[in-house]
């Protein structure tokens, strides 16, 4: 008797609807309820939903240069992300400023809704100009570093871009760019 109900235990437990009778016991087999499973959506690793984010919200360049240039990462990770952007070519010299003062402030938006753990970001912002050698090239404008601690604390919704060179911990602002 213990055998039947153990083959009738194993047979419900293992799926399969073919029933072992005893003529001694009657087991009616049920057939098995599949099991319901959720995959889970697909997800991006935090540096590639970054790369992404950060594609989106720079947008499209009006230069012959992609706008995010390059992404990079301390080692060990959670140290410092450096984020080398260029920066668009709006017309005149302030409209520039201007923004360049947007872009790294979305940046830092996008970061701080990004899971990529970081401790200190570094924004570059690039933009042709002329060097020492009468050449066009592509340079630094600015050199922004922050603290994630201090952007923590940060209302982005009220935070007006204006303010971003002061918000730096470290500013490195080529003059014609302050």
């Amino acid at each position: 008797m213990g055998c039947a109900v153990l083959l009738s235990i194993l047979v419900v437990c293992c799926g399969t609807q073919t029933p072992k009778t005893d003529p001694a016991i009657t087991v009616t087999v049920m057939p098995s309820i599949p099991l319901i499973t959720t995959t889970p959506a697909a997800t991006l690793d935090p540096k590639a939903a970054l790369h992404e984010s950060l594609i989106q919200v720079l947008g499209t360049g009006n230069r012959n240069v992609p706008r995010l240039t390059k992404i990079s990462y301390s080692d060990p990770e959670a140290g410092d992300i450096t984020i080398t952007w260029a920066i668009n070519d709006d017309g005149s010299q302030h409209s520039r400023r201007v923004a360049a003062q947007i872009d790294a402030t979305n940046i830092l938006k996008v970061l701080g809704n990004n899971k990529t753990r970081f401790i200190y970001v570094i924004l570059i912002g690039t933009f042709s100009m002329q060097d020492k050698n009468a050449s066009v090239t592509e340079l630094q404008a600015m050199n922004l570093g922050f603290n994630k601690s201090k952007l923590d604390k940060i209302n982005w919704e009220d935070f007006k871009p204006s303010d971003i060179y002061d918000l730096a911990d470290v500013a490195y602002i080529v003059e014609e760019w302050k």
